[in-house]
């Protein structure tokens, strides 16, 4: 039902308009951000047997303090065999598990520190197959959840309901860390209505179709409702004292990670420190490692989907704003050309958005460029109709489209009450608690950035010594002979390098400190700020995220 005061359509815009289609953006109508087609198995092609075959005894090696030492054996191969977007999907996530099994995974004793550097046989393919997905190579959501699932069985009424889902890999090998995968990926898969629905409304507000419009904020609510519904089963299967004590580690990127045993971040071997000769003193190659969040939800383009089509504005953490006003509603709606959104204020998540597949985030760029769902309820809706208490059985269309819109809006903050909640008891209390076993210490990291002068040229002397590569990396010691015909590339010569041993022992380590190099640690100051794995102060992030989505509704 058009309403007279406004004039969406009352010039025609259709050479300004061009409808978004999911399949532009590699996003699939079924299963949302998942693939349409279940993730593979394993890489067809037997070259990348050397990967599959540690990812066949992946939990074994990994419990039995094996995974260095493969990885420093398993030859440097090739990305240019990997030929579908399937094949690389499958090589990033093979990858990403080697990589945070060999930084956090330590190598058997209790008391060794997280790895700083990862070898070529990682780095160079992964950071290779991340250049080709347009992503972050580091543990993200979609390495652990989007590609990382099967159905149980394909005849199932639901095959994409969360007991029919199991996962192909994880750190553990638990039950209660695959069901933390699952809940996500049956969450991704039950909202791809609600994708759909957001076009449809987008469309409905180019054609000023009001009924148009609320039938499909009703169906963004009805998945967002489901969503909810999925995500309160978190505690079916996922004991809180597991997931932090046993499988969050694994999850955490080399970003904010000092009090983790990673001061610097993580050189990437055979990536970022090729030209070490040239390097005159030790601070140059510290600017070498890189630091990436780990593994967090707010990677998931899906929630970010949602706060761009219903207009919440998120701001910097621990800072407030406001909701868009009428005023501003008006001014972009009758703009006579596009305007481009900004992104999210808050840089946390804009900064997220580089842990996506690349389509991904170009789709949340252009949402944000022409969504005015908020826009089209404020213009629609008088003075009057925000002014009613009791908007119930209503035959006023504006009220049934303000109400639709808010039934959204409360539906995505019951989402992030839950969220809040399951942080608190799965990392917060058990944070405070403390373990039920004695962990062994491990060495304290360093306060110290910047060595001595005197120290420093001593380690660059050492980063010098080292101008033949190893076989089958360059961190020495078990490394074996690579075959030379099928990975040419493990024996070409990557710059000059010294072993990991010698390496481990260059990196500043100060004597002074406390801390104990673990991100599952006990907290007893109730001051101390708790990070997630994404590095963020995760409580005072998700508390404010939530309150501006309550301050959104109309």
């Amino acid at each position: 039902m058009p309403v007279e005061h406004i004039q969406v359509a009352s010039e025609p815009q259709s050479p300004l308009y061009s409808p978004l289609r999911l399949r532009d953006y590699d996003i699939s109508p079924v299963h949302g951000f998942l693939p349409t087609e279940q993730p593979l198995r394993r890489l067809p092609d037997p070259y990348y047997e050397p990967w599959e075959r540690i990812m066949d005894r992946f939990n074994s090696y990994l419990l039995g303090h094996h995974i260095r030492r493969l990885a420093r054996k398993m030859p440097v191969l090739g990305t240019d065999r990997l030929k579908t977007r399937e094949e690389r999907r499958r090589a990033f996530v093979v990858l990403s598990f080697m990589a945070h099994a060999f930084v956090w995974g330590r190598n058997g004793a209790a008391s060794e520190p997280a790895s700083e550097f990862l070898p070529p046989s990682i780095s160079i393919p992964w950071v290779a197959v991340s250049d080709m997905l347009q992503l972050n190579p580091v543990v993200c959501c979609a390495a652990v959840c989007h590609w990382n699932w099967q159905i149980l069985d394909e005849n199932a009424k639901e095959p994409m309901s969360l007991d029919n889902l199991g996962t192909l890999h994880t750190f553990s090998g638990s039950m209660d860390e695959s069901w933390f995968y699952l809940v996500t990926v049956a969450i991704e898969a039950k909202c791809a209505s609600g994708l759909s629905a957001i076009l449809d409304a987008m469309d409905g507000i180019e054609c000023n179709d009001m009924d148009s419009v609320t039938g499909a904020l009703g169906r963004i609510a009805a998945s967002l409702h489901e969503a909810n519904a999925i995500l309160e089963r978190m505690y079916e299967h996922c004991d809180p004292y597991v997931f932090y004590w046993k499988i969050r580690e694994f999850l955490a990127g080399w970003e904010n990670m000092a009090e983790a045993g990673l001061p610097y971040g993580v050189l990437y071997e055979g990536v970022d420190d090729t030209d070490t000769f040239s390097l005159d003193n030790w601070q140059s190659l510290l600017r070498r490692f890189r630091k990436y969040a780990g593994g967090s939800a707010a990677q998931t383009p899906l929630l970010q989907a949602f706060d761009i089509a219903l207009g919440i504005k998120h701001y910097p953490t621990g800072k407030r704003g406001k909701q868009s006003s009428v005023v501003e509603a008006r001014a972009r709606l009758h703009a006579q050309q596009g305007i481009s959104e900004p992104p999210p204020a808050n840089s946390y998540l804009v900064h997220m958005r580089n842990y996506m597949p690349g389509r991904h985030r170009q789709f949340l760029e252009d949402l944000a460029a022409t969504c005015m769902i908020r826009e089209y309820v404020l213009l629609a809706c008088s003075d009057s109709v925000f002014a009613q208490q009791s908007i119930e059985d209503s035959d006023d269309p504006r009220v049934r489209l303000r109400q639709a819109y808010n039934s959204c809006l409360s539906m995505m903050k019951a989402f992030r009450d839950k969220h809040i909640m399951i942080v608190t008891r799965y990392i917060i209390a058990p944070a405070r608690s403390g373990p039920s076993v004695v962990l062994p210490s491990v060495p304290p990291v360093s306060s110290q950035i910047v060595p001595p002068e005197e120290q420093t040229r001593a380690r660059i002397a050492q980063l010098n010594l080292g101008s033949r590569p190893l076989p089958g990396g360059r961190l020495g010691g078990d490394s074996l002979p690579a075959d030379p015909t099928m990975y040419p590339q493990t024996n070409k010569a990557l710059g000059p390098s010294v072993s990991g041993e010698t390496r481990s022992k260059s990196v500043p380590m100060a004597t002074n400190g406390a801390t104990k190099a673990r991100l599952a640690r006990t907290v007893d100051d109730d001051n101390t700020v708790i990070r997630g794995t994404g590095g963020t102060d995760a409580i005072q992030f998700l508390k404010q995220v939530r309150n501006e989505t309550a301050q959104t509704m109309l």
